[in-house]
């Protein structure tokens, strides 16, 4: 992932919830609240998709479907050295 995208969630939500207060706020021609209710939908969107796939991740993760990680960092069984730890430790 890129640094540009690291924080795109955080800050398309951050925007979804100025957008809210402004459009909440009714001081807004009707363009204006138009092109933000617009924005708003956009951002709301992504972050539906982004909250989504990570909901499926913990699910396959929880459900056993991945590989979790190990404290070192890396997949059980990953190293060869794994299999024999885990028999010594039996």
């Amino acid at each position: 992932m890129s640094a540009k995208n690291d924080n795109l969630f955080e800050k398309k939500l951050a925007r979804l919830q100025e957008i809210v207060g402004a459009l909440e706020s009714g001081d807004l021609p009707l363009e204006k609240g138009m092109a933000l209710y617009k924005e708003g939908a956009t951002c709301a969107r992504y972050c539906r998709q982004q909250l989504d796939k990570a909901r499926h991740e913990l699910e396959i993760w929880q459900d056993g479907q991945a590989n979790p990680m190990s404290s070192q960092g890396h997949t059980a069984g990953e190293y060869p050295d794994d299999e024999a730890e885990e028999a010594e430790e039996a």
